[in-house]
């Protein structure tokens, strides 16, 4: 038969055991838990949605302040050249025997300020500009010194290949020691077009071919009269062209056509979003 010291002993030892085991357990768990949180990879993340910018015009210039001292000019236009107006003021150039030339070119919606776009020529009158060269040339609204006499100027404004007028003063008379100041109004309405793609709701960026055509051409005929990279800025003179829309990248191909694509005249950026399908 056991003594009762010995019962007691072996009961404390089993009971110190078990609390032993517990507490080992415990801290292994915990030990756990802590590496699985410190292993967690973190997630990145999700990459914003690229907004496709809403259809419509932006951008339209304001309106050019005029010379309220400006009168009509009495002389011959042509081509583009829809109004003149001038005056004479006194100032010298440094050539005694030259006078001076300044003109604002104006289109004719707004009107917009184009000056920086266009560039005038001076001509004998008469001149045929296919068989002749010109005088001199300048960009409009700087100031120069022309040889005194009459003269036939040309305009010329050049915003790429789909965007170009020509018109004509002629019989404008240089006086030495004089300042001849012009504005000179142009029929050349444009726009700035931004095209962007999506397929299958998704935006295709800069990855979309765009390419311009007369309105109603075969397209097989007929070479394109533009062609540029999605979410380009193109400027194009106002009427309506067909397009033809191409995307491949990836090993994925799609296309639209798109007929009588409408641009407007008042200079601003025309944008719009075509979807294109495999």
């Amino acid at each position: 038969m056991s003594s009762p010291s010995f019962l007691l002993d072996a009961g404390a030892e089993e009971k110190h055991m078990r609390t032993s085991i517990l507490v080992g357990l415990g801290a292994a768990l915990v030990a756990t838990a802590l590496t699985a949180g410190c292993s967690k990879k973190e997630e990145a993340p999700p990459a914003p949605a690229v907004e496709i910018p809403k259809d419509g015009v932006t951008a339209v210039p304001a309106a050019a302040e005029r010379d309220a001292d400006m009168v009509a000019a009495e002389m011959p236009m042509a081509g583009a050249i829809k109004e003149i107006k001038a005056k004479t003021l006194d100032k010298d150039s440094d050539d005694k025997a030259k006078g001076l030339l300044r003109i604002k070119v104006l289109a004719l919606d707004g009107p917009v300020d184009i000056s920086g776009d266009t560039k005038w020529e001076i001509w004998k009158p008469g001149s045929d500009p296919e068989e002749q060269k010109p005088e001199m040339n300048s960009w409009a609204s700087d100031e120069q010194a022309v040889p005194g006499g009459t003269w036939d100027v040309r305009f010329l404004y050049d915003q790429g290949s789909v965007c170009k007028a020509t018109g004509w003063i002629r019989n404008v008379k240089i006086v030495p020691g004089k300042l001849w100041k012009a504005e000179v109004v142009m029929a050349a309405p444009m726009q700035f077009v931004r095209i962007y793609g999506t397929l299958d709701g998704k935006d295709l960026g800069s990855d979309m071919r765009v390419t311009v055509y007369p309105p109603g051409a075969d397209q097989e005929e007929f070479k394109p009269v533009t062609a540029f990279w999605s979410t380009e800025k193109q400027a194009m003179a106002q009427g309506s062209y067909d397009l033809r829309l191409t995307y491949e990248k990836d090993n994925v191909k799609a296309k639209a056509d798109i007929k009588g694509f409408a641009v407007g005249g008042n200079h601003g950026v025309l944008k719009k979003t075509f979807a294109v399908a495999k």
